[in-house]
This record gives C-alpha cells, sequence and structure tokens, in this order.
C-alpha cells in the first residue's frame, strides 16, 4: 500500500465548518445566541428561501468595538471564556468562538455593529471569510448581520440542503425554543416578508406558549416553581389532554439554554407515568437552572446535548420533583373530580339495595333451557341492527349469553366457554370467522379488526385524493383552530393537497384556520383535539420532503387515527360492516403497513392437527 504524505489540509476551514453549520437552523441558532450574550432585548430574524439565499438578524445589544471586530471572524476567538477553567462558571451561551468564522467561510456575509461608546459603528463585508470592505458607517447601537448565499462556495454541501418547508421548519423550531427560553424578549421572525412570530417582550412563560402554541395548549398548563440550594426548576406541565405523539414538541432549558436530554426527558416521562395513553408524551416547558461546574456542554458541535457529571442524582430529583406535582396537581384532581361527579349520580342506599350478582357458573341446563324463548333463529341474525337485538332481548339476558360467557370449569382440564355471537374474541383484537378459500377449501379465518379497518380506511383517503370522491361532511359549526407557527406554514403551503384528503381549511388571519369540510370518516363531531393532533402530526410527518413524497405515510397514519383499534368492542352489524368493506378492498389482505389482515387454517390442516388424516 503506498503511503500519502501528512500535510496541511486545503480549505481545512470549510471542512471544519461543517460540524458547526450543517444547514441554515444552525447559523440562525449561533446569531441568536450571540444576540442575547450581547443583552439584546430585541431580536428581529429575516430569512428568504427559508435561509438559503438570506438570513438576517437584527439586535439592540451592546454591539461589538470596532477594534474587534475583524478579530471576531477568526477562529477560536471570544469575549466569553479565555482558558478551559472558564467553562466551570460558564453563563453565556457561546464559549468556543468558533461560529462567526464558521459562517464566514462558507457564505457571504454582511455585518455592521455600533457600541454606545462611538457616534459611529463599522461596516465589514466578507467572502469565503476575506474582508472585501470595511468602512465607518452612521448606524443604531446594536449589531445588524446578514448571511447571504449559504454553502455558495461548496456545492456537494449545498445539494444535500432539504427542499424550503424542511429548512424554514428546523428556523422555525429553534427561534420557538429561545422564545420559550427568554420569554422576556422581543423576537421578530420573519420569512419572505411574511410574518411567521411576533413574541413581544416582558412576557410570561404561558404567555408566550400562547404565541407559539396557541390558547387551547396554553389553557392546559400548569406552572411549576421549585427551588431547593442551587437548583430551580421552574416552566409549565402539560395536561394529558394535550400530550402528544413523540417528545421533540417538549422544551428542555438547562441554565438558559436549550438542550435535547434522553435522561431528563426519561426522567419527565417516567413521573408522568399512569396519566398518559400508551404511545403518547407529556407536553412541557421546563427550565432547570443549576450549578454550571456539574454540566459539561462541550459534548456536541452544536452545543444541544449536554452530560453531567452526577446523573443520577440529576436524574432523580427531577422525577421526584415532576412526580410530587404530577400527583398532586393531575392525579389527586382528577381523582376528586370523578367522586363528585359519580357521587351527583348515586343515591345514599344504593350500596344496602344492591341486588347480589348472579353466579352464573350455577345455571343448569334446566334454566337454559327455560330461557329459550330468547334465542334468535339463525336464519334472522344477520339482517339484525342493534337496536333489533336490543329490542329483541329487552333487558333480560339470555340463556345464550349465559352460556357463552361462563367457562366450564373442571379439574385436570383447560377453562373453556364458546366465543361470542360476534366471533370476537375476549382480548377484543381478533374475529373467528368461517370460510372458504380461493383454492375452494372450508376452514376458519381470523380476522385482526384493527389490521382490517386500517386497510379500509386506506382505501378510503386514496380514492379521496386521486378520485376526488364525493366523502366529505359539511361541519354545521366551523370549527376555528390555532396552530403553531409551523403548521400555519405547512398548511399554508399544502392547503389543496389536504383539501384533497377531505379537509377543507382556509386561513382566517395570523396562526389560525377556519375548518369547514371533514371526511365522513372522521365522524359528524370531531373533537377540536383530535383535529388539532392530526394537523400536528401531519405537519411532522410531512417537514423533510414534499407532501407529494410523503402522501402515502400520511395517509397511513390517517388510516390508523382513526381505524378500529384491539380492544374496541364490536358489535355484530359492526363486525358485518367490516367484512363487507375489506372484501371490497382492491387489497383485502394487507393492513396500511404491510400486516396481514386475515389468517386461513383449513379443515384439512386442522384434520391433520388431530391426526385424523396423516
Amino acid at each position: 500500500m503506498k503511503r500519502n504524505k501528512i500535510k496541511k489540509i486545503d480549505d481545512a476551514e470549510k471542512i471544519a465548518a461543517g460540524e458547526v453549520v450543517e444547514r441554515p437552523a444552525n447559523v440562525v441558532k449561533e446569531l441568536i445566541e450571540n444576540s442575547i450574550d450581547a443583552g439584546a432585548k430585541e431580536i428581529r430574524i429575516i430569512v428568504k428561501k427559508a435561509g438559503k439565499s438570506l438570513i438576517h438578524v437584527i439586535d439592540d445589544g451592546i454591539g461589538i468595538p470596532p477594534d474587534e471586530i475583524v478579530i471576531a471572524f477568526e477562529r477560536h476567538t471570544s469575549s466569553k471564556i479565555n482558558k478551559i477553567e472558564d467553562l466551570e462558571v460558564l453563563s453565556t451561551l457561546g464559549f468556543r468562538g468558533e461560529a462567526l468564522a464558521s459562517i464566514a467561510a462558507v457564505s457571504q456575509v454582511e455585518i455592521t455593529s455600533r457600541i454606545k461608546e462611538k457616534e459611529r459603528g463599522v461596516k465589514l463585508i466578507l467572502e469565503d471569510k476575506r474582508i472585501i470592505d470595511k468602512k465607518e458607517i452612521f448606524c443604531p447601537i446594536g449589531t445588524d448581520i446578514k448571511v447571504k448565499n449559504l454553502f455558495y462556495n461548496i456545492p456537494a454541501r449545498q445539494k444535500f440542503l432539504k427542499k424550503d418547508p424542511t429548512e424554514l421548519g428546523h428556523i422555525t423550531d429553534i427561534i420557538q425554543r429561545y422564545s420559550l427560553a427568554y420569554p422576556h424578549l422581543h423576537f421578530i421572525y420573519m420569512h419572505n416578508d411574511l410574518s411567521i412570530l411576533n413574541c413581544p417582550a416582558l412576557n410570561d412563560l404561558k404567555t408566550t406558549v400562547f404565541h407559539i402554541y396557541g390558547k387551547n395548549v396554553a389553557k392546559f398548563m400548569e406552572p411549576i416553581n421549585f427551588k431547593e440550594g442551587n437548583l430551580k426548576l421552574h416552566g409549565l406541565l402539560g395536561h394529558s389532554e394535550i400530550s402528544k405523539n413523540n417528545r421533540m414538541y417538549s422544551s428542555i432549558i438547562l441554565n438558559k439554554r436549550y438542550v435535547i436530554s434522553d435522561l431528563l426527558f426519561r426522567a419527565i416521562q417516567e413521573a408522568y407515568k399512569g396519566t398518559l395513553m400508551t404511545g403518547k408524551y407529556p407536553f412541557f416547558v421546563l427550565h432547570l437552572e443549576i450549578d454550571p461546574s456539574v454540566i459539561d456542554f462541550n459534548v456536541h458541535p452544536k452545543k444541544l446535548h449536554i452530560r453531567f457529571e452526577n446523573e443520577d442524582y440529576i436524574y432523580n430529583k427531577v422525577y421526584n420533583i415532576v412526580r410530587k406535582f404530577v400527583e398532586e396537581k393531575f392525579i389527586e384532581k382528577e381523582v376528586t373530580y370523578d367522586f363528585q361527579e359519580i357521587s351527583k349520580f348515586t343515591s345514599p342506599q344504593a350500596e344496602d339495595n344492591k341486588e347480589e350478582p348472579y353466579d352464573k357458573s350455577e345455571i343448569s341446563v334446566d334454566e337454559s333451557e327455560k330461557s329459550s324463548k330468547y334465542q334468535i333463529d339463525k336464519s334472522v341474525q344477520l339482517s339484525l341492527t342493534d337496536r333489533d337485538v336490543d329490542k329483541g332481548l329487552g333487558e333480560t339476558p339470555s340463556a345464550e349469553t349465559f352460556l357463552r360467557e361462563n367457562y366450564i370449569i373442571a379439574k385436570n382440564f383447560p377453562k373453556l366457554r364458546l366465543i361470542s355471537r360476534t366471533g370476537q374474541l375476549s382480548n377484543k383484537t381478533y374475529i373467528v370467522l368461517e370460510g372458504i378459500n380461493e383454492n375452494d377449501e372450508g376452514g376458519v379465518y381470523i380476522l385482526d379488526q384493527h389490521a382490517a379497518s386500517e386497510r379500509v380506511n386506506k382505501e378510503f383517503f386514496y380514492d379521496l385524493y386521486k378520485k376526488s370522491v364525493k366523502s366529505k361532511q359539511k361541519l354545521i359549526s366551523p370549527l376555528k383552530i390555532e396552530v403553531s407557527p409551523s403548521e400555519k406554514f405547512f398548511l399554508q403551503l399544502n392547503l389543496k393537497e389536504i383539501n384533497r384528503l377531505g379537509f377543507d381549511f382556509e386561513h382566517f388571519g395570523g396562526n389560525t384556520f377556519i375548518l369547514r369540510s371533514i371526511p365522513i370518516i372522521i365522524g359528524k363531531n370531531p373533537s377540536m383535539q383530535i383535529i388539532k393532533e392530526i394537523i400536528s402530526d401531519i405537519t411532522e410527518i410531512g417537514k423533510d420532503k414534499s407532501f407529494s413524497e410523503k402522501l402515502e405515510e400520511i395517509i397511513n397514519y390517517l388510516a390508523c387515527h382513526k381505524s378500529i383499534r384491539g380492544g374496541d368492542d364490536l358489535s355484530l352489524k359492526k363486525v358485518r360492516s367490516l367484512i363487507i368493506d375489506l372484501a371490497n378492498c382492491k387489497d383485502s389482505f394487507h393492513c396500511a403497513h404491510g400486516r396481514p389482515t386475515l389468517k386461513f387454517i383449513s379443515f384439512k390442516e386442522l384434520d391433520k392437527l388431530f391426526k385424523r388424516i396423516v
């Protein structure tokens, strides 16, 4: 093997810049952090083409002195730390001294800055990190920086940028996080001259949540405020009504810095145990302030991930604080409320007058025969509706029901009973059917009710989208829905496509949309929470690629969202309707995700199983 000579890398700074600047959102983050460290009260962020052509950040901070502005663009220069020991008492967001150098290496930069001691500021123009122009200029106190044509000099990096909606989604997300971290600052955010976010100064955290997520989220958030020694935990914890399908919506602010910490997320998730449905995550905005000497912020190029000196202590402390709050505010409150509600409808004598329940296992054959008048003739059963069944049987349980519900119990024998009259097994997931397959073989079919329902719903949405089938219904009272800035942008960009799926949204102004029609499959009176959850989830699915590229995944999500679940109790009418709908599908044998809907066991296989044939 030929040995290559070790030598200095050409354009090393452009390569190293990739550690800090991966996409436009990283530039926005670094510039916002610089503005905050400079003591800005107002930060204005203007982007064009999702930050690819322009990122413009204006602040009213202390500015950069004329004799330091050039040095600021050299690597490893900083006004925030001088030596490694300074990390022990870190109180600023920036500390590496490489952000501006990295940004200047991969873009065209124009910066104007002035300090209050000077009547004039300095304007500096850089291209490929080289100073093109420097001059004095009249300007307000603070810093105004424009980053143009990101990666113009590295085409290989430029082509890996995602489409505008995706990149804008990442920018919006980071601006929202810092608005939550610094609710007392005024953040103004615009894209292509369109206002996306305007969070006025001197807000409390709940007001900022209102500006970002809307009042229907803010009203379900409870303030928490805990202090003990050097540790302070404060912010907002959300009720189960606003729980999410993943944890990316929640924010952890550690010493005023937005971070991603699996340790802290797990502690908070565990503290919510018993209050959320399976697969749901709590929604929260929490500020944790602790001694900076026990945190290592320097473990990730973008300073998003962190490490603690004593992870067990931090985990247990956060868990115990949040758990105590959850028990007091979310668990005890709900239990007390439920008890009071029930007591309104329960008379004091109810317990005394309560009849002993039947011991169904003691019903004899003679008693069953006496109840035979309630039995339903087999030839009529398929045409019965739920109302017919209720009407025909009245309130008296039939002998057939008793026989089906009770296990036969004997020593050295399994507990056995007949399956329900609908064929649905007791786990409310599978339905047992008898049928004949395509080879004219008789046998038993086992139907997965969720998988079958999902397939039916997937084809419903596909027909609605592809053929514009008239399968949507107008709402008697249109819903007024508030969304987050990133959801607003997604809806505006994809209104026509979403309309083809049966959701007729209309932009009302600001972050508010009017929903006028919905697919009939959603039901007549959908709750606001269900619609908001759908918007939130399809925004998350569609953020990385175009709507058409993510269409199948969005349809799969909608199909799953409105499907019959495992555990749902089905009537005879619903079971039959499900089978008919499944039979009319183009692919009746696979759910939206490719799992089987039906499995067949022939009588011949059963004969082999019981050794009737070899």
